[in-house]
């Protein structure tokens, strides 16, 4: 699918959108930080591995803490494996019980439909990926770093922009936030820059500074939209249904949300069930 027509919700040509693994306490001084500066954050759990004590050792959060944290819908909640298994070295039924019980784990806790996933240790393959189909999960990340703003081609196996322990962070970060030349329409796609990591590195690493760093300097922009994985998965997916007439002076939006486009060089914003004149 070639995006060049595609804006993110109010004509913005950037998204931001985080993913952060395992459910450890130093999710609360993550979450703070990102609300701080408006920045929206999947966060992939187990459900079988929440702590079962409150001791100042643990480094994982209890269930009921998980369910306070997260309440805040800002954010999302994604399946990262009961167990936290590696899919693709375990027997068939292993591999979706382990997936499908997190899963209604996760969806009794926070009474919200989960359909996204990260991948334990990144690691799929084809038979893992036809599990998750098989329950009911609509987009997952694996650990391949591109460097690049692309939209995802295969939502079952997520890219993202890169780890916050890039090296090349700042440098890709203003490369994100820096205007380009403007280019054909054929090739204007928009950007989406796709941030993961593990909350308890940057206490390991002693770099919390890093991530306040990043929201301070990506949050709070005009020309950027800040989404969870769910929420761009959607609007993409809304994009793609959008239906065109032959000579193309008509676009009908089949969608339950709004969708923005730039035509042709002419912004037009598509309401759901909508059929817009092009003039």
């Amino acid at each position: 699918m070639n995006y060049g027509f595609m804006r993110f919700p109010n004509f913005c040509k950037k998204a931001l959108t985080l993913s952060y693994d395992d459910g450890m306490i130093y999710d609360k001084k993550l979450v703070a930080i990102l609300n701080e500066y408006g920045l929206k954050c999947t966060f992939n759990l187990n459900s079988g591995e929440f702590a079962t004590d409150v001791s100042a050792a643990r480094r994982r959060l209890t269930e009921s803490e998980a369910a306070e944290l997260y309440a805040d819908t800002n954010h999302e909640i994604a399946v990262h494996g009961l167990k936290h298994l590696s899919l693709p070295f375990f027997p068939g039924e292993a591999a979706l019980n382990d997936v499908i019980e997190d899963r209604k784990n996760l969806e009794r806790i926070f009474g919200r439909i989960v359909k996204g996933m990260a991948y334990a240790y990144g690691k799929y393959d084809d038979k893992a990926v036809e599990t998750l189909r098989c329950c009911g999960i609509k987009y997952a990340r694996t650990v391949v770093s591109t460097e690049k703003f692309d939209i995802p081609a295969d939502w079952l196996r997520m890219p993202a922009t890169c780890h916050h322990n890039n090296p090349r962070l700042a440098e890709i970060t203003d490369r994100f936030l820096n205007d380009e030349p403007a280019r054909s329409y054929a090739y204007d796609s928009p950007k989406l820059f796709y941030l993961w990591g593990h909350s308890y590195e940057f206490e390991d690493n002693y770099n919390w500074n890093l991530i306040e760093e990043f929201a301070k300097k990506t949050g709070g922009r005009d020309d950027v939209w800040y989404a969870t994985n769910g929420e761009v998965y959607e609007y993409v997916r809304a994009f793609d249904a959008l239906e065109f007439s032959v000579n193309g002076d008509r676009i009908y939006n089949p969608s339950a949300q709004t969708v923005w486009i730039c035509y042709f060089g002419k912004n037009v914003k598509i309401l759901p069930g909508e059929t817009a004149q092009i003039k």
